[in-house]
């Protein structure tokens, strides 16, 4: 991941950068040649270079039309699906699985965290790192979907920024216009109705617990993004500068972490409409006098 987010963004900047001046040619072979050079360096690294690099590469041509929902979407499902599927290939090939690997280092965190603590750590302390082990463990779902939520953001600001630097700016709403479908709303639902069938006697009650908890998860990543955006907003009416907003930005996720509150402002939003965006199915387009910067 730490590599992903230094990478990603530049590979999807020189990707648009040749694009958006006519050299899509150009800009494939680059990419091929990116995949070439990670697959040299370690050959199952071509499993995700491959279709992560595809799927920028049609981003980029995709997102002049203006679907960018339906691209961030796409982003999203490859990045998780390939991050994923990568794995599970190199767990396969240490003779293990994916799952068996996630429980494995959930249970090493809760040892490394109790030797920590000491002769500190009580049993009701022990009690608790062990539900948090079971809870990293059932969760592992939608570790792969909040980092590629993350990673596509990233992506489309990188694109954007670097369409801004030719002749084909692109209609991109800024951070603080970004409105999430209000179709995520059912994935949220659909968790909760499976979180509490997890506490029926059902046979699969264990199973449909993990899926809700997922689901309920994954909406909450876009619930915190959703009310990032909306603070965003706030921050824009306040005139507050570049610097002052990535630091306040980044205060507001560190309170998400402890509190939900920014998640909450979220979903909050999908009745409120805090920002009084226009919610008519698309995102809003920004005007051709406005600066365009997410």
């Amino acid at each position: 991941m730490p590599a992903a987010v230094f990478g990603l963004p530049i590979a999807a900047a020189g990707i648009a950068g040749l694009v958006y001046r006519g050299r899509t040619v150009l800009a494939g072979i680059a990419a091929a040649t990116g995949v070439g050079l990670a697959a040299l360096l370690a050959p199952s690294a071509i499993l995700y270079a491959a279709p992560v690099a595809l799927a920028i590469l049609l981003a980029v041509v995709a997102l002049p039309k203006r679907h960018i929902q339906l691209v961030a979407g796409a982003l999203i499902g490859v990045f998780t699906l390939t991050s994923a599927g990568y794995d599970a290939f190199v767990a396969r090939a240490a003779g293990t699985t994916l799952l068996a690997e996630w429980a494995a280092q959930s249970k090493r965190l809760v040892a490394e965290m109790t030797k920590s603590l000491g002769a500190s750590a009580t049993t009701d302390i022990r009690t608790q790192l062990d539900g948090a082990a079971s809870f990293v463990a059932s969760a592992w779902p939608s570790v792969y979907f909040q980092s590629a939520v993350i990673m596509a953001v990233i992506v489309i600001a990188a694109i954007s920024w670097a369409a801004r630097r030719t002749e084909a700016p692109l209609d991109v709403p800024r951070f603080s216009q970004v409105d999430i479908t209000p179709h995520v709303l059912w994935a949220f639902v659909a968790g909760l109705l499976l979180l509490a069938a997890s506490y029926t006697s059902f046979s699969a009650s264990v199973t449909l617990g993990v899926v809700g908890l997922n689901l309920v998860l994954c909406a909450r990543t876009l619930f915190f993004l959703q009310g990032m955006s909306v603070s965003a907003g706030v921050l824009d009416r306040a005139g507050v500068g570049l610097g002052g907003r990535i630091l306040a930005l980044a205060a507001l996720a560190a309170l998400d972490a402890l509190t939900f509150a920014i998640s909450f402002t979220g979903l909050m939003d999908f009745w409120v409409n805090f920002r009084r965006l226009p919610r008519d199915g698309e995102m809003p387009v920004v005007p051709e006098t406005s600066t365009r910067r997410w």
